[in-house]
């Protein structure tokens, strides 16, 4: 019974932390910790409003000292995915924050008044897919004509098209499942569907509860972590020398938890995250390196795909314009100042 109760206890932590960590398009759960400050202006001083999710961003910047000595405050706000992060963006309450790709698009969709500053690549999908015991699923193939769940307009929606797409079939191929991102665990082991769409790192939790479940061998993707800016806060020149002197303390930053994984993994995944500590150890050694620099083309052209995917199903309008996503005259500038200071772009 105790055993029962442990593992019941983890999906529950599992599915509270995928909230943060999913980065979702559509979902709507939670929000704003804090209080953002009045935005800076005029002169160097001022307050650099940053949007977070479970100190992604924070931490690294904490721990590795790279938020020492800012000639601006940084006010930290904490959200619980980035359709509320681009709420804030909408309201003027933010200058910078970070989401995962597949907000991005909506953001843009919904005119937020935000660009893509700076960019993470995630070289190890961070999404994957669970099977269930007897469904049949050995390949992205046997999908066909399967119950797939996932969260509809989400970044775990615009994974399964992609992979779905990989090997020639669409949404049309499956018998989608809709359900909200927290409840897909319970859905998966309840039986009701033969797959799901869920986040790679919790998946010791999701196979736990589900027996004889097991992950499907998935296609490598493009997939990013992307550092906005609003677009108000690029055009006053305090504030966009600001945000040019955050990416690069970013970037510096983002190399510290590889280089330090016993702290990183107790204060992130251990601490904030409440995650076991051996199974987070062995999600992270599969994470590669991944530093944070200007935006890339390879990640436009990531964007036009998935904004395909998503518009084909009705997601996003045909018309989106990936190309708004980025400020071509700061990427500039950001590119420069990454050469200057030495760093990899």
């Amino acid at each position: 019974m105790h055993h029962r109760r442990t593992r019941g206890r983890r999906l529950a932590l599992a599915s509270a932390g995928l909230a943060a960590l999913l980065t979702v398009g559509l979902a709507a759960c939670g929000g704003g910790d804090s209080d953002p400050a009045a935005p800076a202006s005029g002169g160097k001083a001022g307050t650099l409003r940053i949007g977070d999710q479970s100190k992604f961003l924070e931490l690294p910047i904490a721990l590795s000292g790279a938020g020492r000595d800012t000639p601006y405050k940084l006010n930290w706000n904490n959200f619980a995915d980035g359709p509320h992060m681009n709420a804030a963006f909408s309201a003027g309450r933010l200058d910078v924050g970070f989401m995962g790709d597949t907000p991005v698009l909506f953001a843009n969709a919904a005119d937020a008044g935000v660009v893509a500053v700076a960019v993470a690549e995630n070289r190890v999908n961070s999404q994957t897919i669970f099977a269930s015991a007897g469904s049949g699923i050995h390949s992205l193939a046997d999908l066909k004509g399967k119950r797939v769940a996932f969260t509809r307009g989400t970044s775990l929606h615009g994974y399964l098209l992609n992979q779905l797409d990989s090997v020639g079939l669409t949404q049309d191929d499956v018998t989608p499942v809709n359900v909200p991102a927290a409840s897909l665990p319970a859905t998966f082991s309840s039986g009701a569907v033969d797959a799901v769409v869920y986040v790679r790192q919790f998946g010791a939790a999701v196979t736990a509860q589900s027996a004889g479940s097991y992950e499907v061998e998935t296609k490598p993707l493009p997939q990013y972590s992307v550092l906005l800016a609003a677009k108000d806060a690029l055009a006053d020149p305090a504030r966009r020398e600001a945000v040019r002197d955050f990416v690069l303390r970013l970037s510096r930053a983002s190399a510290w938890p590889k280089q330090n994984p016993d702290e990183w993994i107790q204060k992130y995944y251990v601490e904030t995250l409440k995650q076991d500590p051996v199974a987070a150890r062995k999600y992270f050694e599969s994470l590669p390196e991944s530093r944070y620099t200007p935006v890339t083309a390879a990640f436009v052209d990531s964007q036009r795909t998935q904004a395909k995917l998503l518009a084909d199903v009705g997601e996003l309008p045909p018309s989106l314009n990936v190309d708004d996503e980025v400020d071509k005259a700061f990427t500039t500038e950001l590119t420069a100042a990454f050469t200057t200071a030495s760093l990899p772009t």
